[in-house]
Protein backbone atom coordinates (compact mmCIF):
# COMPACT_ATOMS: atom_id res chain seq x y z
CA UNK A 1 0.00 0.00 0.00
CA UNK A 2 1.30 3.29 -0.43
CA UNK A 3 2.92 5.70 2.53
CA UNK A 4 -0.33 8.05 2.28
CA UNK A 5 -3.58 7.46 0.06
CA UNK A 6 -6.78 9.41 -0.33
CA UNK A 7 -9.69 7.36 -1.12
CA UNK A 8 -12.65 8.73 -2.20
CA UNK A 9 -12.49 11.56 -0.20
CA UNK A 10 -15.02 14.58 0.41
CA UNK A 11 -15.32 17.84 2.26
CA UNK A 12 -18.54 19.65 2.40
CA UNK A 13 -19.40 23.04 4.44
CA UNK A 14 -22.80 24.33 5.61
CA UNK A 15 -23.69 27.26 4.27
CA UNK A 16 -25.17 29.95 6.60
CA UNK A 17 -28.21 31.07 4.99
CA UNK A 18 -30.53 33.61 7.10
CA UNK A 19 -33.53 31.86 5.60
CA UNK A 20 -33.88 28.76 7.84
CA UNK A 21 -36.15 25.90 7.18
CA UNK A 22 -36.94 22.73 9.51
CA UNK A 23 -38.23 21.48 6.50
CA UNK A 24 -35.12 21.68 4.35
CA UNK A 25 -31.35 20.69 4.84
CA UNK A 26 -29.33 23.49 5.57
CA UNK A 27 -27.57 23.87 2.06
CA UNK A 28 -23.88 22.81 1.51
CA UNK A 29 -21.06 23.43 -0.45
CA UNK A 30 -18.54 20.59 -1.56
CA UNK A 31 -15.34 21.91 -1.26
CA UNK A 32 -13.22 18.57 -1.96
CA UNK A 33 -14.90 16.17 -4.55
CA UNK A 34 -14.18 12.47 -4.38
CA UNK A 35 -10.33 13.17 -4.07
CA UNK A 36 -8.25 10.14 -5.03
CA UNK A 37 -4.39 10.41 -4.92
CA UNK A 38 -1.33 8.33 -3.80
CA UNK A 39 2.18 9.67 -2.19
CA UNK A 40 4.75 6.59 -2.78
CA UNK A 41 7.81 6.27 -0.21
CA UNK A 42 10.28 8.62 -1.25
CA UNK A 43 8.13 10.33 -4.16
CA UNK A 44 7.12 13.86 -4.42
CA UNK A 45 3.95 14.74 -5.83
CA UNK A 46 2.81 18.09 -7.02
CA UNK A 47 -0.77 19.49 -6.32
CA UNK A 48 -1.35 22.39 -8.78
CA UNK A 49 -4.41 24.44 -9.18
CA UNK A 50 -5.76 28.21 -9.10
CA UNK A 51 -7.01 29.87 -5.28
CA UNK A 52 -10.29 28.27 -3.94
CA UNK A 53 -9.64 24.93 -5.74
CA UNK A 54 -9.63 23.04 -2.68
CA UNK A 55 -5.56 22.38 -2.53
CA UNK A 56 -5.28 23.93 1.35
CA UNK A 57 -7.87 22.69 2.75
CA UNK A 58 -7.16 18.70 1.25
CA UNK A 59 -4.25 19.75 3.47
CA UNK A 60 -5.96 20.69 6.27
CA UNK A 61 -7.98 16.99 5.97
CA UNK A 62 -5.03 14.99 5.71
CA UNK A 63 -3.81 16.87 8.82
CA UNK A 64 -6.79 16.18 10.81
CA UNK A 65 -6.73 20.00 11.40
CA UNK A 66 -10.61 19.87 10.22
CA UNK A 67 -12.92 16.49 9.50
CA UNK A 68 -13.70 14.50 6.03
CA UNK A 69 -17.30 14.56 4.97
CA UNK A 70 -17.01 10.67 3.06
CA UNK A 71 -13.83 9.05 2.42
CA UNK A 72 -11.02 8.01 4.37
CA UNK A 73 -6.87 8.40 4.71
CA UNK A 74 -4.85 5.79 5.26
CA UNK A 75 -1.01 6.15 6.47
CA UNK A 76 -0.07 3.08 5.36
CA UNK A 77 -2.32 0.52 6.37
CA UNK A 78 -4.03 2.72 9.13
CA UNK A 79 -6.73 5.09 8.57
CA UNK A 80 -5.90 8.13 10.07
CA UNK A 81 -9.47 8.50 11.70
CA UNK A 82 -9.36 5.69 13.55
CA UNK A 83 -8.35 4.72 16.78
CA UNK A 84 -4.87 3.24 15.90
CA UNK A 85 -3.28 6.45 14.94
CA UNK A 86 -3.68 9.40 17.42
CA UNK A 87 -3.14 13.49 16.38
CA UNK A 88 0.70 12.98 17.75
CA UNK A 89 1.33 9.64 16.18
CA UNK A 90 0.12 11.37 12.79
CA UNK A 91 2.33 15.00 13.42
CA UNK A 92 5.12 12.61 14.55
CA UNK A 93 4.73 11.18 10.51
CA UNK A 94 3.41 13.74 8.67
CA UNK A 95 4.29 17.70 8.77
CA UNK A 96 2.89 20.60 7.22
CA UNK A 97 4.65 23.75 6.45
CA UNK A 98 2.41 26.72 5.29
CA UNK A 99 3.11 29.72 3.31
CA UNK A 100 2.85 32.67 5.96
CA UNK A 101 6.01 31.86 7.97
CA UNK A 102 5.50 35.25 9.71
CA UNK A 103 2.12 33.69 11.95
CA UNK A 104 4.36 30.15 12.08
CA UNK A 105 7.05 31.87 14.71
CA UNK A 106 6.57 33.03 17.67
CA UNK A 107 7.52 36.47 17.52
CA UNK A 108 9.39 36.36 21.15
CA UNK A 109 11.19 33.10 20.84
CA UNK A 110 14.44 32.36 19.23
CA UNK A 111 15.21 30.53 16.11
CA UNK A 112 16.57 27.93 18.60
CA UNK A 113 13.96 28.02 20.97
CA UNK A 114 11.60 27.52 18.21
CA UNK A 115 13.33 24.28 17.09
CA UNK A 116 13.87 23.09 20.32
CA UNK A 117 10.05 23.16 21.37
CA UNK A 118 9.30 19.93 18.54
CA UNK A 119 12.32 18.16 19.82
CA UNK A 120 11.52 17.54 23.57
CA UNK A 121 7.94 17.26 22.70
CA UNK A 122 8.72 14.14 19.94
CA UNK A 123 11.75 13.60 22.13
CA UNK A 124 11.44 13.88 25.56
CA UNK A 125 13.55 10.85 27.22
CA UNK A 126 16.91 11.59 24.77
CA UNK A 127 17.90 14.67 26.15
CA UNK A 128 21.51 14.26 25.60
CA UNK A 129 20.84 14.25 21.81
CA UNK A 130 18.95 17.31 21.97
CA UNK A 131 21.62 19.32 20.89
CA UNK A 132 22.83 17.20 18.17
CA UNK A 133 19.59 17.38 16.70
CA UNK A 134 19.33 21.09 16.90
CA UNK A 135 22.36 21.00 14.86
CA UNK A 136 21.42 18.54 12.48
CA UNK A 137 18.16 19.99 10.84
CA UNK A 138 19.79 23.74 10.82
CA UNK A 139 22.64 22.40 8.64
CA UNK A 140 19.76 20.80 6.83
CA UNK A 141 18.18 23.71 5.63
CA UNK A 142 21.63 25.53 5.28
CA UNK A 143 21.50 28.22 8.24
CA UNK A 144 24.68 28.82 10.14
CA UNK A 145 24.16 28.15 13.96
CA UNK A 146 25.19 31.53 14.26
CA UNK A 147 21.35 32.05 13.07
CA UNK A 148 19.73 30.12 16.28
CA UNK A 149 20.00 33.53 18.49
CA UNK A 150 18.24 35.40 16.20
CA UNK A 151 14.55 36.06 16.62
CA UNK A 152 11.91 36.19 13.40
CA UNK A 153 12.25 39.89 13.12
CA UNK A 154 15.97 39.68 12.43
CA UNK A 155 15.45 37.08 9.41
CA UNK A 156 14.69 37.72 5.99
CA UNK A 157 11.56 36.04 4.36
CA UNK A 158 13.73 33.03 2.80
CA UNK A 159 15.36 32.58 6.50
CA UNK A 160 12.00 32.52 7.99
CA UNK A 161 10.97 30.02 5.69
CA UNK A 162 13.82 27.21 6.06
CA UNK A 163 13.41 27.99 9.76
CA UNK A 164 10.00 26.45 9.65
CA UNK A 165 11.01 24.00 7.53
CA UNK A 166 13.70 22.75 9.97
CA UNK A 167 10.97 22.61 12.45
CA UNK A 168 9.03 20.36 10.54
CA UNK A 169 12.57 18.24 9.89
CA UNK A 170 13.02 18.06 13.65
CA UNK A 171 10.35 15.77 14.44
CA UNK A 172 12.01 13.20 11.29
CA UNK A 173 8.81 12.75 9.61
CA UNK A 174 8.08 10.72 6.94
CA UNK A 175 5.84 12.90 4.45
CA UNK A 176 6.23 16.95 4.45
CA UNK A 177 2.79 18.77 3.10
CA UNK A 178 3.96 21.93 1.70
CA UNK A 179 1.35 24.71 1.18
CA UNK A 180 2.12 27.27 -1.07
CA UNK A 181 5.65 27.37 0.85
CA UNK A 182 8.06 29.06 -0.74
CA UNK A 183 5.07 31.09 -3.37
CA UNK A 184 5.93 34.14 -1.42
CA UNK A 185 9.80 34.04 -2.29
CA UNK A 186 10.98 35.93 -5.38
CA UNK A 187 12.32 33.95 -7.99
CA UNK A 188 16.41 33.62 -7.00
CA UNK A 189 15.22 32.27 -3.63
CA UNK A 190 12.68 29.87 -5.07
CA UNK A 191 15.50 28.03 -7.27
CA UNK A 192 17.76 27.90 -4.00
CA UNK A 193 14.90 26.44 -1.79
CA UNK A 194 13.84 23.73 -4.62
CA UNK A 195 17.64 23.19 -4.77
CA UNK A 196 17.51 22.82 -1.18
CA UNK A 197 14.34 20.44 -1.06
CA UNK A 198 15.64 18.10 -3.29
CA UNK A 199 18.79 17.95 -1.33
CA UNK A 200 17.16 17.06 1.44
CA UNK A 201 14.32 14.75 0.63
CA UNK A 202 17.30 12.49 -1.04
CA UNK A 203 19.38 12.74 2.26
CA UNK A 204 16.19 11.92 4.26
CA UNK A 205 14.30 9.69 2.07
CA UNK A 206 11.18 11.46 2.66
CA UNK A 207 8.10 11.99 0.87
CA UNK A 208 6.63 15.61 -0.63
CA UNK A 209 3.28 16.78 -1.13
CA UNK A 210 4.20 19.52 -2.88
CA UNK A 211 0.87 21.99 -3.01
CA UNK A 212 1.40 24.92 -5.43
CA UNK A 213 -0.84 27.33 -8.15
CA UNK A 214 2.79 27.62 -10.19
CA UNK A 215 3.28 24.53 -12.46
CA UNK A 216 6.74 25.58 -13.20
CA UNK A 217 8.32 24.58 -9.19
CA UNK A 218 6.14 22.07 -9.45
CA UNK A 219 7.87 20.35 -12.70
CA UNK A 220 11.21 20.90 -11.02
CA UNK A 221 10.92 18.91 -8.53
CA UNK A 222 8.00 16.53 -8.84
CA UNK A 223 7.68 12.63 -9.82
CA UNK A 224 3.83 13.14 -10.87
CA UNK A 225 1.77 16.52 -10.69
CA UNK A 226 -1.85 16.50 -10.16
CA UNK A 227 -4.03 18.92 -11.07
CA UNK A 228 -7.10 20.52 -9.10
CA UNK A 229 -9.79 22.31 -10.41
CA UNK A 230 -12.95 23.51 -8.39
CA UNK A 231 -11.98 20.74 -5.49
CA UNK A 232 -11.34 17.51 -8.34
CA UNK A 233 -8.17 16.04 -9.66
CA UNK A 234 -9.16 16.59 -12.72
CA UNK A 235 -5.55 15.10 -14.46
CA UNK A 236 -2.19 13.12 -13.26
CA UNK A 237 0.81 13.31 -14.88
CA UNK A 238 4.20 11.66 -14.45
CA UNK A 239 6.07 12.55 -17.35
CA UNK A 240 6.13 15.98 -19.13
CA UNK A 241 4.26 15.41 -22.20
CA UNK A 242 1.93 17.98 -23.62
CA UNK A 243 0.25 15.68 -25.35
CA UNK A 244 -0.96 13.50 -23.03
CA UNK A 245 -3.15 16.37 -21.31
CA UNK A 246 -6.31 16.38 -21.62
CA UNK A 247 -7.87 18.95 -19.79
CA UNK A 248 -8.96 22.76 -20.69
CA UNK A 249 -7.20 24.11 -17.51
CA UNK A 250 -4.68 21.70 -17.37
CA UNK A 251 -3.75 23.11 -21.24
CA UNK A 252 -4.12 26.95 -20.03
CA UNK A 253 -1.55 26.03 -17.25
CA UNK A 254 0.89 24.79 -20.17
CA UNK A 255 0.35 27.77 -22.04
CA UNK A 256 0.98 30.25 -19.67
CA UNK A 257 4.06 28.30 -18.30
CA UNK A 258 4.99 28.41 -22.27
CA UNK A 259 4.51 32.27 -22.33
CA UNK A 260 6.18 32.49 -19.27
CA UNK A 261 9.51 30.85 -20.48
CA UNK A 262 9.54 32.58 -24.00
CA UNK A 263 9.40 35.83 -22.22
CA UNK A 264 12.57 34.85 -19.80
CA UNK A 265 15.02 33.18 -22.79
CA UNK A 266 14.01 36.86 -24.80
CA UNK A 267 14.60 38.71 -21.95
CA UNK A 268 18.32 36.91 -21.45
CA UNK A 269 18.85 36.83 -24.66
CA UNK A 270 18.37 40.95 -24.90
CA UNK A 271 20.36 41.62 -21.83
CA UNK A 272 23.01 39.40 -23.22
CA UNK A 273 23.15 41.74 -26.26
CA UNK A 274 23.69 44.57 -23.92
CA UNK A 275 26.28 43.10 -22.94
CA UNK A 276 28.01 42.44 -25.87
Amino acid sequence: MSLLQLCNVSKEYHVKSNKRSLLKPAPTFKAIKQINLSLEKGECVGLVGESGSGKSTLAKLIMKLEPITSGEIFLESQATSGRQLNDLALYKRVQLVLQDSSTALHPKMSVKESLLEPIKNFFPSEKEKWGEMLTRVVELVDLDVAYLTRFPHQLSGGQKQRVCIAKALAVQPEVIIFDESIASLDYDSQASMIKMLKSIQEKEQLSYLFITHDLQSSRELCNRIAVMYEGEIVEVFAQWDVNQLKHPYTLSLVETLNMKVTKEILNKDLMGGQHE
